[in-house]
């Protein structure tokens, strides 16, 4: 394993332990990290390295599933902290919520509801309800984001704030959402674009958004990220290295809290913190490594998200860019922009290619067209949106109107471009010919490259 393929080596060993999820015996740990330690510089260390991290994340997974063994139903009353923001669902009020370190999946009806509506996310609330195991096909997805059951509210206090950075983090949500009034019904998508939010986003933009394969500009992703860095960018670059990396990561937090800590989040998060500390620190690192890095980590931390559909989508669109872009932004010609937005959205749909087809079967062919449309207004609308909405909601009245008219604008023009492509009639691609496309490319690719380097070889004398 050279050392350039380290990181990806690692990331993919991380990945496959964690799937894999069975108890490994301590001494059997210890004595791998200790060889992994202790071997001579060879070929032989990483793979050791890599054994040891399969085996550690392994036993981290076994262990987070032990501890969602269903209990029986019982009372629980105490504090608890709101882990998402409360939505209405099927006619009551849903939100997660830590109860002496259980997660539970939490609905509330009558005026629980009310008490639970009223909550945002990190806040706390004194509650009471009864538990109940998790089923339905639902029930994988609810424990790998370590849920142990369901969780029936009959009664629920008033909200108390949490902490510092909660309190921040909502009362910007609050101010942004405030001043997003004058957009009227498209506020939900608006939401969803800057804040990551889509409770309220009605079925029909969810279904348009996802045929014409643009869903996931309806959450918060890499992009937003790197434009919350770039708008801090003029207070980040003023100070020496320590104070850089210091400033970068209060504002990766603080972000990472006000769109809360989905996968897709927190995968774009723990990268951007890779990126910058890496360029401050003068270790230049590619994409992948980067990418393979924040993997790792990410799965150390939490290996339950080797399954989470959001995860595994977010991994596949950046391994795409990362690995496939450069190839195809060196052949194409044009201009820049429509070069880089062709690149990065051809190369996004193969990466995500193999994770839609497996779950869902199939893949809008017209995604790639749609996101050659949408994107380049998508990020300008995220940037405008975040700077503007904090404008709007303290000003309010006709004032927030004005300033919402380039966002009413972009939001109509993605709207306008989803609703063409759900609409188009395009078909879609299964797995048999998508995996037919793939070798037919391959084939091509290695017939061309083989004609190329006869052509460029020397002839005999």
């Amino acid at each position: 394993m050279r050392s350039r393929g380290l990181l990806p080596g690692l990331a993919v060993c991380a990945a496959a332990g964690a799937w894999m999820a069975r108890p490994i015996p301590v001494l059997a740990l210890a004595a791998l990290a200790a060889l992994a330690a202790l071997a001579p510089a060879s070929t032989a260390r990483p793979w050791l390295w890599c054994l040891a991290l399969a085996a550690t994340t392994s036993t981290l997974a076994a262990s987070a599933w032990q501890g969602l063994e269903a209990a029986p139903p019982r009372e629980v009353r105490g504090v608890a902290t709101v882990l998402t923001d409360p939505d209405n669902r099927y006619g009551a009020v849903h939100a997660e919520l830590r109860i002496r370190g259980k997660r539970y999946d939490a609905w509330a009806r009558g005026a629980a509801a009310g008490s639970l509506r009223a909550a945002s996310a990190g806040e706390r609330l004194q509650v009471s309800g009864t538990t109940a195991a998790l089923r339905g096909r639902i029930a994988p997805y609810l424990r790998r984001r370590h849920i142990v059951g369901r969780l029936q509210l009959d009664a629920a206090g008033a909200a108390a704030p949490g902490p510092p950075l909660f309190r921040l983090a909502n009362g910007l949500r609050r101010t942004i959402e405030r001043g997003a009034n004058p957009l009227g019904d498209r506020r939900g998508l608006f939401s969803g674009f800057v804040l990551g939010d889509d409770r309220g986003q009605d079925a029909q933009t969810v279904e348009r958004f996802r045929d014409a394969g643009l869903s996931h500009l309806l959450v918060v992703s890499g992009q937003n990220v790197a434009f919350a860095l770039l708008l801090a960018a003029p207070l980040v670059a003023r100070g020496a290295h320590g104070s850089r990396l210091a400033w970068t990561a209060v504002i990766l937090v603080f972000f990472g809290t006000l769109v809360r800590w989905e996968p897709s989040v927190l995968r774009a998060v723990v990268m951007a913190g890779i990126g910058v500390s890496a360029r401050t620190l003068a270790r230049p690192a590619d994409r992948v490594q980067v990418l393979a890095a924040a993997v790792t980590i990410i799965l150390v931390i939490d290996p339950l998200l080797v399954g989470s559909v959001s995860f595994l989508l977010s991994v596949g669109a950046s391994a795409g860019i990362a690995v496939v872009g450069p190839w195809f932004a060196a052949r194409l010609r044009g201009p820049r922009l429509f070069v880089e937005v062709l690149s990065a959205t051809a190369s996004a749909q193969i990466g995500v290619a193999p994770v839609l087809l497996t779950v869902f079967g199939a893949m809008p062919v017209i995604s790639i067209p749609a996101n050659l449309l949408a994107v380049p207004v998508s990020g300008p609308l995220m940037m405008w949106g975040m700077v503007a909405g904090v404008a709007a909601g303290v000003v309010g009245g006709p004032f927030a109107a004005a300033l919402h008219w380039p966002t009413r604008l972009m939001l109509a023009w993605v709207d306008g471009v989803a609703g063409w492509a759900a609409n188009s009639g395009a078909p879609t691609v299964g797995p048999r010919v998508a995996l037919t496309a793939a070798i037919g490319t391959l084939a091509v690719l290695a017939a061309a490259h083989r004609l190329r380097a006869g052509r460029l070889s020397p002839r005999p004398q």
